[in-house]
């Protein structure tokens, strides 16, 4: 009888020991926590501008434009210029785009670098020149400048903006 006891505590024993381990195994966790935060991309246009008053043949405007990153991630800039009369633009001399600016063929000018953050560009031009040779009554209009930015990341300005523009 002894020996029954015995063997029925050994057996007790391995099957509590075995229970155990499997509870223990099917139960156990590993977690990890991945904190990541969003970042956004702010811009501004900041500029000097006079305005001209009378607008003659031969008046110089002074408007100088430039992008400020006020977000905390370096980013790409590009700039958009357009007449808000599209007939204005004929009584106006090409604008002279300052070093560090690039048109390229969709029409945007981009900056060269990347921004910094707190940085700015420097001016992308930075005046608006009435032609001499204008004899026509030249409407009074604006100079409509927008800018875009998209964050660097770990992508070239060329795959950032064709990332961003196949996304809107």
């Amino acid at each position: 009888m002894r020996k029954y006891m015995l063997v029925f505590l050994a057996a007790a024993l391995i099957l509590g020991a075995g229970a155990g381990i499997t509870y223990a195994y099917l139960s156990a966790q590993d977690g990890t926590i991945n904190r990541f935060s969003a970042v956004t991309t702010d811009i501004k246009i900041e500029e000097e501008f006079e305005p001209p008053g009378e607008i003659t043949p031969g008046k110089v405007i002074k408007k100088t434009p430039r992008i400020v990153n006020t977000s905390a991630v370096p980013c790409y800039v590009r700039v958009s210029v357009r007449f808000s009369d599209s007939s204005a633009e004929k009584f106006c001399e090409p604008l002279q785009i300052k070093a560090g600016w690039e048109r390229k063929e969709d029409g945007w000018y981009y900056w060269n670098a990347a921004l910094a953050a707190g940085k700015s560009t420097g001016s992308l031009f930075e005046q608006v020149r009435i032609r001499e040779d204008a004899e026509e009554e030249i409407p009074s209009f604006d100079l409509l400048v927008y800018a875009e930015a998209v964050s660097c990341g770990n992508k070239s300005a060329e795959e950032a903006w064709k990332q961003m523009d196949a996304a809107q």
